[in-house]
């Protein structure tokens, strides 16, 4: 029992450091490359990118493929609106480093 809370605490203490280092990071790279949509644009597309090719290299990885193959519309009908508002998040938590302290976006 002790053992597990100890796992516990230091994955949570992880978490923290981890979390903020990430919030550190984003600041000093929104300071540095003040454009948000592209940004977000190049997140978007590095991810796009990277799981078609492993979905290239590894289809095993993605069992639910075979189900919908053929379901093409029906797909992009539910996933490209995702992806807008997947987006448009980005885009703000971006843009939020310019208006707020890195304290006050750790806490949201």
């Amino acid at each position: 029992l002790v053992r597990r809370a100890a796992i516990g605490c230091l994955l949570c203490a992880m978490y923290i450091v981890i979390s903020a280092s990430m919030i550190c990071f984003n600041n000093v790279v929104m300071q540095q490359f003040p454009y948000p949509w592209e940004l977000t644009a190049l997140h978007m597309g590095f991810c796009s990118l990277m799981s078609f090719l492993l979905y290239i290299l590894a289809p095993g990885l993605f069992p639910a493929m075979e189900r919908v193959q053929g379901k093409t519309v029906e797909l992009l009908r539910f996933f490209l609106p995702l992806g807008a508002f997947f987006s448009i998040a980005i885009y703000t938590s971006n843009k939020a480093y310019y208006y707020c302290t890195v304290g006050f976006l750790y806490f949201m």
